[in-house]
């Protein structure tokens, strides 16, 4: 059966592929699916945060503000106002969006420069899946601050915030990263300490996610090797006690938050990410199409350490540019498609506009962390 050829670049191609590499990108992983529901720049329920600004116009920063809760006793009675109003006090935080591409090159004769839909599909794969591991890697090294990864290629196009202390817990007690030793695994009272923090000790509390009118306490996206051993911690209270939830019926049901959650507890609602950073480049490796085998994007740098992420609201932001527009339909992917060598070779670009960051505020002049929660554990491969 002869093959369905279409013109290099036909426009109807270009808009069914560029949309098809977005849609997979941004609709498996389960941290992407959170940018999708609202699209909405100004719903600060979300735990990353789109911003459509730059799909409108030009620029290539894009400003945050927070202004934070009012404190104070006001005023009781008749008291004059004048003088005890509370200065809008604005606190500003910034990220910028960039050019990111990469191409494929499939090597075989191409009928009078005409492109399979074959082709188009192998190409598609490969590129969706790049696309994927990009936005999901970013997304997850700007939440777990892995300073270790220096390429912002794998960490949305800026440099992760540094993580303060305050915003850490070290299973164990540990001193530091370096000192947990393989009796300090993940356990669900650290989901319990990361509550507490979140909602009472930290000078700006994190607030709870709300979506599809669902609020949870925070998300957790964890390893799988710490995954792992919560489930594999049969001490009385771990683990069993999580199987007490219920993630069916009514306005669960379909919500991002928990599609793909191995559990919940504490209101905090558990996914597991092979894209959270873990472990050093002797670990956390992957293969090239070469073969050679290199560090991955989220190595951690630490031998068997991970750190899982507790999230609330806020807690990232995200943007995304207008990367070509074909016959008045805006595409967040370009999909360029050229004939080389003579007619032999096919190569595929597919590139976006984009970027990702975690917020900081400042304390007391120094930045923080703002709705982020690092828990680091041992995690053995």
């Amino acid at each position: 059966m002869a093959e369905t050829v279409v013109a290099q670049n036909d426009p109807a191609a270009v808009v069914i592929y560029s949309r098809r590499v977005f849609v997979q990108a941004i609709h498996t992983p389960v941290l992407a699916k959170l940018i999708a529901p609202g699209l909405n720049a100004r719903d600060q329920t979300s735990i990353v945060q789109l911003f459509d600004e730059p799909l409108k116009g030009p620029g290539d920063t894009v400003k945050f503000d927070f202004l934070p809760n009012l404190a104070g006793p006001g005023t009781i009675g008749d008291f004059p106002i004048a003088g005890q109003e509370t200065p809008m006090s604005w606190q500003t935080t910034s990220f910028t969006i960039n050019q990111q591409r990469n191409a494929v090159l499939i090597v075989g004769k191409m009928s009078q420069q005409r492109v399979p839909w074959s082709m188009r599909d192998a190409a598609y794969a490969q590129l969706a899946n790049w696309v994927k591991l990009i936005i999901d890697a970013g997304l997850l090294n700007q939440a777990a601050c892995n300073t270790n990864q220096t390429n912002v290629a794998y960490t949305g196009l800026n440099g992760c915030a540094t993580l303060d202390a305050n915003h850490q817990i070290l299973a164990g007690g540990a001193a530091n990263e370096a000192a947990l030793t393989n009796g300090d695994i993940m356990q669900l009272e650290y989901l319990t300490s990361a509550v507490a923090k979140a909602q009472s000790t930290l000078i700006f509390p994190i607030k709870p996610p709300v979506l599809k009118g669902v609020e949870v306490a925070g998300m957790l996206f964890s390893h799988p090797t710490q995954v792992r051993d919560l489930k594999n911690n049969f001490t009385a209270g771990e683990w069993g006690n999580i199987f007490g939830m219920a993630l069916q019926g009514g306005q669960v049901t379909g919500n991002p938050i928990f599609t793909g959650a191995i559990g919940i507890y504490e209101n905090v609602v558990i996914h597991s990410d092979a894209n959270v950073p873990w472990g050093d480049s002797t670990q956390n490796q992957m293969m090239l199409s070469n073969g050679t085998l290199v560090a991955s994007p989220t190595v951690l740098g630490t031998k068997s350490v991970a750190r899982a992420v507790f999230m609330g609201a806020q807690a990232l932001t995200v943007a995304f540019g207008s990367a070509d527009n074909m016959e008045g339909h805006p595409l967040r992917v370009r999909w360029y498609e050229e004939i080389l060598d003579a007619g032999n070779q096919l190569r595929v670009t597919a590139g976006l506009i984009w970027g990702c960051a975690q917020p900081q505020v400042s304390v007391g002049g120094t930045a923080s962390n703002y709705a982020t929660i690092v828990i680091s554990t041992y995690a053995a491969q």
